[in-house]
């Protein structure tokens, strides 16, 4: 198939799928989700893939949503159900019936910081930049991202990225128990490949009853969070967010 967003090559039991809006640091758009979904799902339908490998083409896996996009929906419910759909892309990739391994370099912003968390193994270079940029975008961190990202690096390392917006490296403490390894950026997609040649060799029926129980072990230590999508909507009533949104926007902007 041919995509929009995204370059997709199937080599055996692997599917390599890739970001593909590198001048724009392959920000996400809502379409791009539902594609990356959409073909996530359709070729790990395949019995023989047992793996599928995302990253970013360029310099940088994804700088998160592409705040130059106008979104076309302007009335509380249409919001609503675009967000939605969004947050549903995220939960389907998730839910994937295969090994998902992210390889990470430059900025994992926001969005694509989300992206990253709900794949399985996470790759990183040392100067790897994660960074919850919302607050300064004059909009919350949602679709889940808050309670996805605590689980991994804890509630108070969380609470300091969503309201300081500092950029932390994938070489920080704070990115241990997110970050499966880091790795110098000559040696990342080498050992990606490692890694994945080693699991696509396993049994079908190891992989997927390992990824049920793994999965439902990370329900346990938090459950799946409530659904935030009405706090874009309230953001909406005030005055100064839409003002700190309209200056971010216009910095991207040509």
């Amino acid at each position: 198939m041919i995509y929009k967003h995204i370059l997709v090559d199937v080599d055996g039991r692997r599917v390599n799928i890739r970001l593909n809006r590198a001048a724009k640091y392959n920000a996400l758009l809502p379409e791009m989700c539902e594609e990356i979904a959409s073909a996530a799902e359709q070729l790990s339908a395949n019995p023989e893939v047992k793996c599928i490998v995302f990253s970013g083409e360029g310099n940088h896996f994804s700088a998160g949503f592409d705040v130059s996009f106008e979104q076309p929906a302007k009335d509380t419910k249409s919001v609503w159900m675009a967000n939605k759909r969004m947050q549903s892309a995220f939960s389907r990739i998730k839910e994937l019936p295969v090994v998902t391994v992210c390889a990470l370099k430059g900025y994992v912003v926001g969005a694509g910081f989300l992206l990253a968390a709900v794949c399985d193994l996470r790759y990183a270079t040392p100067d790897t930049i994660f960074y919850v940029p919302e607050l300064d975008m004059g909009i919350p961190f949602s679709l889940g991202g808050v309670a996805t990202i605590a689980r991994y690096i804890g509630i108070t390392r969380t609470t300091e990225m969503v309201l300081t917006c500092n950029k932390i490296t994938a070489a920080s403490p704070y990115m241990e128990s997110f970050v499966t390894q880091v790795l110098d950026e000559e040696k990342l997609m080498p050992f990606v490949d490692a890694i994945v040649a080693d699991v696509v060799k396993r049994p079908s029926s190891l992989l997927l009853s390992s990824l049920s129980t793994l999965r439902e072990a990370e329900r346990g230590l938090l459950p799946n969070p409530a659904s935030d999508l009405f706090t874009m909507l309230f953001v909406d009533m005030e005055e100064e967010a839409k003002t700190v949104r309209t200056n971010y926007s216009k910095r991207f902007k040509s």
